[in-house]
């Protein structure tokens, strides 16, 4: 298992921090939480069953600060992340200090239907801020450890926050989304799909990666993944792994969409325009350019979540996966070239300029397949 594979269920779960997520519906009595994980049971004393469909005002009370809530509507509608700190009420009446965050959640389509509170009980941060105001009158050497204390603590929720912001940037959006909307949804339970399979190559990265020093790949590669994720999005493909040089992308996985394997093509040819484009930048700011080669397959895999309880990785197995990555490597030799199946070519013959490239014998298949190269979009 890819130590550095993250899963979006477990890790909401796990979270030190509550979670909090609502609609966007935020005319009194509004909004209504749709998701709460274990950290904000704990802190609150509400059950997840007692607190769906209910609104965050509940947790407010005689001594809510609700003067810091005047520009949140505002600041959510444009897209910007909210931040506040007040006092707050758990169920059984008790208060706490809660500061908390709320970021807009967008839709494939780019809408903000959703908000995500990160919260967390500073009680002690409040109580360490009002021993700093004391220990200036009292004692200054106090107050340098106290500072101190407090720095450390300011330190910590800025390195967690980092970590949500990593975990809500990289990880698959649509695994997210069906891990929250499926009430019974058990992430080990595999899924049998019928998926197009992407898998794009460098070609010739070592001779790169030999030309230029770390700090320079590693930019290449980052402005290279960037680009080509903009693009996969674009055709609701979901980026199963970044292996080295190489991106493995379902269309179909973990959620189905209409006509995956014409989408998996379309998004192939927008690769290759979209890298046109970026290589003339590189041309200029590392004196190299990027050649790939896409080989693309259609067919029943399986989708589901492998691993230990501790440990999990999203993974899309099966035989047509093989497939399409032994079909990208026949682009060896044909640069930002795009080769396809039988099964994707039955789809999509009569949408996608096509030439038979070959009938070939592929590694664990028994029988030879026809592989055709892709030209272009039928106009």
């Amino acid at each position: 298992m890819d130590q550095y594979m993250i899963d979006p269920p477990m890790v909401l779960e796990s979270m030190s921090e509550s979670i909090l997520i609502t609609d966007t519906k935020m005319d009194d009595p509004g909004p209504y939480i749709i998701y709460v994980n274990a950290a904000f049971e704990k802190m609150t004393g509400w059950s997840r069953e007692e607190i769906i469909g209910k609104s965050p005002r509940i947790l407010q009370g005689p001594k809510t600060n609700f003067r810091i809530f005047s520009d949140l509507e505002e600041k959510l509608i444009k897209g910007k992340i909210w931040t506040g700190r007040t006092i707050n009420y758990r169920k059984n009446g008790t208060e706490f200090h809660m500061e908390w965050s709320i970021t807009p959640i967008r839709n494939g389509e780019g809408e903000i239907y959703q908000y995500l509170a990160v919260q967390k009980e500073v009680t002690q941060i409040v109580l360490t801020e009002l021993q700093l105001q004391q220990a200036i009158e009292i004692d200054k050497n106090r107050l340098l450890e106290i500072q101190k204390s407090n720095e450390e603590l300011s330190d910590l929720l800025s390195e967690q926050n980092k970590m949500l912001s990593l975990f809500m940037k990289y990880v698959p959006e649509s695994v997210i989304h069906k891990a929250l909307s499926e009430e019974n949804y058990d992430i080990k339970i595999g899924e049998k799909l019928d998926a197009g399979l992407l898998f794009c190559d460098i070609r010739g990265f070592t001779s790169i990666a030999d030309r230029l020093n770390p700090n320079e790949v590693v930019g290449l590669l980052n402005r290279y993944y960037s680009k080509m994720s903009e693009v996969i999005d674009k055709y609701d493909g979901v980026i199963a792994e970044f292996v080295g040089d190489e991106i493995f992308v379902a269309f179909g996985a973990p959620l189905p969409i209409n006509h995956p394997e014409l989408s998996a093509v379309q998004c192939a040819l927008a690769m290759i325009d979209e890298l046109k484009e970026l290589n003339m930048v590189l041309e200029v700011e590392f004196k190299t350019k990027i050649v790939v080669g896409i080989g693309i397959n259609y067919g029943s895999v399986i989708a589901g979540n492998l691993g230990s309880e501790n440990k999990l990785k999203y993974s899309i197995t099966g035989s047509p996966v093989i497939t399409a990555k032994r079909i990208e490597q026949l682009t060896n030799n044909l640069p930002n070239s795009i080769l396809i199946s039988q099964s994707v070519y039955d789809k999509v013959y009569d949408r996608v300029e096509t030439k038979p490239w070959g009938k070939v014998n592929l590694k664990g298949k028994d029988e030879k397949i026809n592989v055709f190269q892709v030209h272009g979009l039928v106009h």
